[in-house]
């Protein structure tokens, strides 16, 4: 608020919203760029693990490219010979990230979050928005 006032704007809520939708553009993305945009890999108990994540305003930006994004994961996870490689779709409104899963061990990813994931290697995490703190140190722990 107040940067806002020094800066002369407004409606410091649309500009913020503005700059989101900025970030979140995945249109415009070939899927391997989108998977890759902020990703990285972690060495976890000698597995390298790939973990990238997108934030944007809607999820529904992602119904129709869910099964190139796995392609491509799928292509990343044998290209870096990972173990896993992992996505976090992260809306920001709903406050949540749907996971999508490429792994050599489903069961270690279901323990790491104590959820079961759909036949789509899928799973809605309610609240989880940050990798570094909410993905990251529970992973570590299953390998």
């Amino acid at each position: 608020k107040e940067l806002a006032e020094i800066a002369e704007i407004e409606d410091y809520k649309a500009l913020g919203m503005e700059m989101f939708i900025v970030k979140s553009d995945v249109l415009s993305a070939t899927s391997r760029e989108l998977v890759l945009r902020d990703f990285k890999d972690f060495n976890m108990g000698g597995n390298t693990i790939g973990v990238g994540q997108l934030e944007v305003v809607d999820l529904s930006v992602f119904d129709t490219m869910k099964s190139d994004l796995k392609e491509e994961m799928k292509n990343l996870k044998k290209e870096g010979s990972r173990h896993s490689v992992l996505l976090l779709l992260t809306d920001i409104m709903q406050e949540g990230s749907q996971l999508l899963v490429v792994s050599d061990e489903t069961q270690k990813i279901e323990n790491a979050f104590d959820v079961k994931l759909d036949s789509d290697a899928e799973v809605w995490l309610k609240g989880v928005m940050s990798r570094k703190k909410q993905i990251i140190p529970f992973l570590e722990k299953q390998f």
